[in-house]
């Protein structure tokens, strides 16, 4: 009997999937976080977080930097990776699979203007409007459309700050 997965899209509907038919994809995602809001992308009928693949040739930072611009037009300098975690998912019923090993910055300098300039013509295919800065207590009146839960990252976030906090 041949190993399965199952894949999950971001609507929640669950595809069992042959280990065999999985391709291996790196997300990279920033937590942009300040004056108690979140930056986020308007993803499918709600929101997404700031990020995507890494390409081949790139450090993970060089990927970060590159989705932040191609997404918000704004220049970051990355941060510690927060949160890691491993999702097998698909866009939809007739995309491919994917075992996707996600990983979750923070940041240290963001600057420029927010704009979509740089959205690319896949990414164009989910992604529309300008990112929002969305306040940290309005998160439960939004959908929000990613495989990890914003309780999980804004909590990774929070437990970063009070480690860095004790740190200092």
């Amino acid at each position: 009997m041949k190993k399965t997965v199952i894949c999950q899209d971001v609507f929640g509907n669950k595809y069992e999937t042959p280990v065999e038919d999985l391709h291996i994809r790196v997300g990279i995602y920033a937590i942009i976080i300040q004056d108690h809001k979140i930056l986020l992308s308007h993803q499918w009928d709600g929101y997404g977080l700031i990020g995507g693949r890494l390409e081949k040739g790139e450090t993970v930072e060089e990927a970060l930097i590159r989705e932040v611009k191609e997404e918000t037009g704004l220049d970051i300098c990355p941060g510690e990776i927060i949160y890691q975690t491993t999702k097998f998912f698909k866009r939809n019923q007739n995309a491919e699979p994917h075992q996707s090993v996600q990983l979750y910055f923070t940041h240290s300098k963001l600057s420029g203007n927010i704009s979509t300039n740089g959205i690319t013509q896949e990414e164009k295919q989910y992604t529309y409007d300008i990112p929002e800065w969305v306040d940290l207590n309005d998160l439960n009146k939004i959908t929000f459309r990613h495989s990890v839960s914003l309780d999980t990252l804004i909590n990774a976030y929070q437990n970063y700050c009070l480690k860095t906090k004790k740190e200092n």
